[in-house]
């Protein structure tokens, strides 16, 4: 195949490509509409075209032509009058490359493709002697310049003298403040100088008024372009201010969401609590003389429940609804003195803390029969029962404090821990979910009670589960292996 004539495409130098390619790449996020760069563009597509077809890459320089012949359609649409006969003569080169390309890959051979009509600047001289013929093309390649090279050289010129302007802005400013200063002390001088001759330098000094005020004209102009800088920076300062308002904007929506996923727990809970009641309360309508009668039967010193709340949660066959009584378990061992000026429950509690559990028990027992309506007093003698694995009879006196005070999340969730170890499970249930709706940050053990609730105990329910142990680890308690493998 014949290539047409446009020699000096060919034999530019890499490094200028190179930088046509820079510039093209670094606008090619915005849309072109300069017909200069729209030209270059399509310049740098074509002379790659050409490289890729000497290579034999005919799918890539077919693509590489097309791109070139659609710039070039672009230019000569939306700018008729400029170079039409160069845009033109581009255009129908890459139309007959690209008829070429298609016919080689159908499998035909290169084709002599016409020589197309050299552009004015392109043309070359009448024919010379023979020994000037070998220099003609030097010579016509010499003079062939393209609008692309001349707009790629006039533009990396600028960018060089716009970047050594701003390396020495400052430096100029320096040197003309310096240079001013100099100027004003020389005309202080002169003005001395000027009053002891008379007038006898005064055209030394014009001269020096007048360069005084070339300088501060250059100073303000400067000064000018600083200001122009000074605005910049205070236009990114608001967008860095915009910036930091959005971040606020950031975090007061993800507090929203925050409190929008806490009211849903909230309502999950709920929709929990009516699901169960709905389910239990035909049952439990039934069934709740049974249970009472049956818990009267009940030997007080009987065992309950397992001595830990997760081997609680192990179905078991129900017994009756407790009802609530007063002291039902009398202490084995005599009570203990409480120090002065220390509180009957906070003594409790410690000795509850120290595993004192019976003596615990003997001293609350003591302590109410001076205040027997006392709330605090009653919830820790329940307290001390469920450690004592006493479940019914701590459920027994905790069931009608609950009542008289439905708001505390305490009161309910050590009734439903009594419950559960009682094996009330559908009542623990209830008693542990009310807890955790009034507080979130109860306990994480009747967390931990209603992951195994909700995981062992129809009706299961694996998500509650896994909801609620993962709070209870959040609250500090330790790993379950064997819940954390039922909850996979």
């Amino acid at each position: 195949m014949k290539k047409q004539n446009i020699p000096s495409w060919r034999r530019l130098p890499s490094l200028l490509l190179a930088l046509a390619c820079g510039l093209a790449a670094g606008s090619a996020s915005a849309a072109l509409t300069d017909p200069v760069q729209i030209q270059t563009e399509a310049y740098i597509n074509l002379v790659q075209a050409d490289q890729s077809l000497d290579a034999e890459r005919l799918d890539e320089a077919l693509a590489q032509y097309q791109v070139a012949r659609d710039y070039y359609l672009q230019l000569a649409q939306d700018f008729p009058d400029h170079e039409p006969r160069v845009i033109q003569y581009r255009k129908t080169y890459c139309d007959n490359q690209i008829a070429d390309i298609e016919h080689r890959k159908a499998g035909g051979q290169p084709e002599e493709l016409p020589e197309l009509e050299p552009l004015p600047s392109e043309a070359l001289p009448d024919a010379a002697p023979d020994a000037d013929t070998q220099t003609a093309p030097e010579s016509a390649a010499a003079a062939e310049r393209s609008v692309e090279v001349d707009y790629l050289k006039n533009r990396i010129a600028s960018l060089e003298a716009e970047v050594a302007e701003i390396d020495t802005l400052q430096g100029e400013i320096d040197t003309l403040a310096a240079q001013n200063d100099k100027l004003r002390r020389d005309l202080e001088f002169a003005n001395g100088e000027l009053a002891k001759r008379a007038g006898g330098d005064q055209a030394a000094l014009e001269a020096l008024r007048a360069e005084l005020a070339d300088k501060d004209g250059r100073i303000q102009s400067l000064q000018k372009e600083l200001d122009s800088k000074k605005q910049l920076d205070q236009a990114l300062n608001d967008m860095e201010a915009q910036v930091n308002e959005l971040r606020a904007q950031n975090d007061r929506f993800a507090k929203e969401i925050k409190t929008l996923d806490a009211e849903l727990d909230d309502a999950e809970v709920r929709a929990d609590q009516a699901e169960l009641k709905a389910k239990q309360a035909e049952a439990k309508a039934k069934d709740a003389d049974k249970k009472i009668a049956a818990l009267s039967r009940k030997p007080s010193a009987e065992k309950a429940g397992p001595a830990e709340p997760a081997q609680a949660a192990k179905p078991a066959p129900e017994t009756a609804m407790p009802v609530a009584t007063a002291s039902p378990v009398k202490a084995t061992v005599p009570p203990k003195p409480i120090p002065d000026g220390m509180a009957a429950s906070d003594y409790v509690r410690q000795l509850l803390q120290e595993g004192d559990n019976d003596s615990a028990l003997a001293t609350v027992q003591e302590a109410r029969k001076a205040f027997p309506t006392d709330m605090n007093l009653v919830l820790i003698e329940g307290i001390s029962l469920i450690r004592l694995q006493r479940y019914p009879e701590a459920a027994t006196m905790l069931v009608d404090l609950a009542k008289n005070h439905p708001k505390d999340a305490e009161i309910h969730a050590t009734l439903g821990a009594a419950m559960m170890g009682a094996g009330f499970y559908e009542e623990a249930r209830r008693e542990l979910l009310m807890a955790v709706r009034l507080d979130k940050n109860v306990g994480g053990e009747y967390d931990y009670n209603l992951a195994q609730l909700f995981a062992l105990v129809e009706p299961i329910d694996l998500k509650q589960a896994r909801k609620h142990y993962q709070q209870a680890r959040n609250l500090g308690i330790a790993a379950d292996p064997a819940l954390e493998k039922v909850l996979k």
